[in-house]
């Protein structure tokens, strides 16, 4: 009874979200900016939008970072950059989909409670450097959930990859993380078959749609237990 109680409402909440996207997507016909997004969502670039109290919002993820765009319920007001609720003082922003981002997580390590997502590419300068001053600190202070992101313009990126997700565990996988961050070359001599390439490649698709989901803009990025961002020099500071 308990799993069909949660099928059914899981069916109630995707319906109502498909509503308040349909509802938001035809209010947005009243903005100045209506051509414009929607040729980028034609050209691939994905778009969510959400009514959220008296505003409708937009996510419109880029090649140069996420763009939010609010819309008021009255549609006489379209405007860009971030609306921010005056009684928490955050950003009015679309709720992000957790099934979406840990589909996308592809191992974990740590043995801390505080739990975190980190967005990171094997090749980025900033992200070894993390990896230097942090990896005792999220050892034992955090259980960290790994979305790997190779950037395009990182030449070895992705077979960097292919070799850490080649570890059978998760044991494996963040051990071969952590070398490559701190400069093996054990990764060159890994030759992945085109099955295996097929596989991870799946693992990347999935991890590059957590990264939007997440609004990761760069690498490193990383995210507390609720999907907000966290600065990483600020990993193990005291409160």
């Amino acid at each position: 009874m308990k799993k069909i109680l949660i099928g059914i409402s899981a069916a109630v909440m995707l319906f109502a979200s498909q509503n308040t996207q349909k509802e938001a997507m035809e209010a947005l016909k009243a903005s100045p900016l209506y051509n414009q997004i929607i040729k980028a969502k034609k050209e691939g670039l994905p778009i969510k939008a959400q009514k959220i109290d008296g505003l409708y919002v937009y996510r419109l993820t880029t090649p140069r970072g996420v763009i939010y765009i609010y819309l008021t319920a009255d549609k006489k007001y379209t405007f860009i950059g971030n609306a921010i609720d005056n009684k928490t003082k955050k950003p009015i922003q679309i709720a992000k989909n957790a099934n979406i981002i840990n589909k996308g997580v592809m191992f974990t390590f740590g043995k801390g409670k505080k739990e975190i997502y980190l967005v990171t590419d094997p090749e980025c300068p900033f992200c070894r450097k993390m990896e230097a001053m942090k990896k005792d600190i999220l050892e034992k202070n955090y259980k960290v959930h790994v979305i790997l992101l190779p950037l395009p313009f990182h030449k070895y990126a992705r077979p960097m990859s292919y070799y850490i997700l080649a570890g059978k565990t998760d044991a494996q996988r963040a051990k071969r993380m952590k070398e490559v961050l701190s400069g093996s070359d054990a990764w060159k001599k890994f030759k992945p078959t085109k099955e295996q390439i097929k596989k991870f490649e799946e693992e990347l698709k999935n991890a590059q749609i957590a990264a939007e989901e997440l609004d990761a803009r760069g690498t490193p990025s990383v995210f507390d237990k609720n999907f907000n961002p966290i600065p990483w020099p600020t990993l193990g500071d005291k409160k």
